[in-house]
């Protein structure tokens, strides 16, 4: 995984438009989503701006890779029944607004 800069927010907030600009509008809203999906998220105690070390970043990545092994049939099945759920219109649009969650 490629390590993180710390970047001046005025550039990152740039970088951020130009990305979204870039994207086709209904992947555009998917991160606009994301982006209020991460501001109901409690950020890390005592991380400044939430960086974490390259340690605990590692230590994380163990562990869903573990959990992913240890879960790998289950994350298959889950993935095909979410494509066929999709293919057959059988989906909802998750959706959050405001710190609420909803589907359209």
């Amino acid at each position: 995984m490629e390590t993180q800069t710390v970047r001046p927010k005025k550039a990152l907030e740039q970088e951020l438009i130009a990305t979204v600009r870039a994207l086709q509008p209904h992947r555009a809203r998917q991160v606009l989503d994301f982006a209020r999906w991460l501001q109901t998220q409690t950020p890390h105690v005592g991380l400044p701006d939430e960086e974490i070390t390259p340690e605990e970043l590692a230590l994380e990545e163990k562990a869903w890779e573990a959990t992913y092994l240890a879960n790998q049939e289950k994350f298959r099945e889950m993935a095909e029944q979410a494509l066929n759920d999709l293919e057959t219109g059988n989906t909802l649009e998750l959706v959050i607004e405001n710190g609420k969650v909803s589907t359209r």
